[in-house]
């Protein structure tokens, strides 16, 4: 169906760690509000390929076309905080290109009229709220510092600070690590409401059977 659209495409990937070849010729399309279970042996590259997905990594040889403009937002399994950190400065640190724009345009440097647009395109201007907001919907508080949180709320912190993006794609590795039963159905439901697109690598079976798609 050609009215769908092609949001990341993978062809004939190829990546190897040293001799072991990972991704072999790999051919792979993400469409639009597609949610992809990516399952595999440990080892097999299921990480690497989310990276290269993300445009973190590039593949050794082969071709990754990426719709123009698309936002992605990626989610590792660990992510490492500083311990002195809060949560609303961690989470807002998605925003900091946008947050750079809009500093950039305060002082009247560069393209004002580009700047504008993109800060409007990112919905920029309420950035603050946008942060407030999605750390409601994470359940988070944004004055608790890191180091005080469980590895499940440091999760939720990760995740927060990729929604904030409003991303149009969003990439999670291993994202129900740490998070005990309710908040693996919390994240079940918050998943089943984004709008976007998601690839998620995941060993849960019965959260793939209630979030995804399909299956690679």
């Amino acid at each position: 169906d050609n009215r769908v659209m092609r949001l990341i495409t993978l062809q004939q990937a190829q990546l190897a760690y040293g001799h072991v070849p990972l991704l072999d010729r790999v051919d792979f399309s993400l469409l639009e509000q597609e949610r992809v279970g990516l399952i595999g042996r440990n080892g097999a590259g299921k990480s690497s390929l989310l990276r290269i997905l993300a445009g973190l990594e590039s593949p050794d040889d082969g071709v990754v076309q990426v719709a123009q403009g698309l936002r992605r937002a990626y989610v590792e399994q660990e992510a490492v905080f500083a311990p002195v950190a809060r949560v609303f400065a961690v989470v807002s640190q998605g925003l900091s290109e946008v947050r750079a724009w809009m500093t950039q345009y305060a002082r009247g440097e560069g393209d004002l009229d580009r700047l504008q647009s993109l800060i409007e395109i990112h919905h920029g201007w309420n950035w603050e709220q946008r942060v407030h907001e999605t750390l409601q919907r994470l359940r988070l508080n944004g004055d608790d510092l890191l180091g005080t949180l469980s590895g499940g709320t440091s999760k939720r912190v990760a995740l927060a600070r990729a929604l904030v993006q409003a991303p149009q794609v969003l990439l999670l590795d291993e994202p129900t690590n740490h998070l005990d039963l309710d908040s693996i159905a919390w994240l079940e439901d918050l998943l089943l409401d984004f709008r976007g697109s998601l690839v998620v690598i995941t060993h849960d079976r019965a959260f793939l059977d209630r979030v995804a798609t399909r299956i690679v």
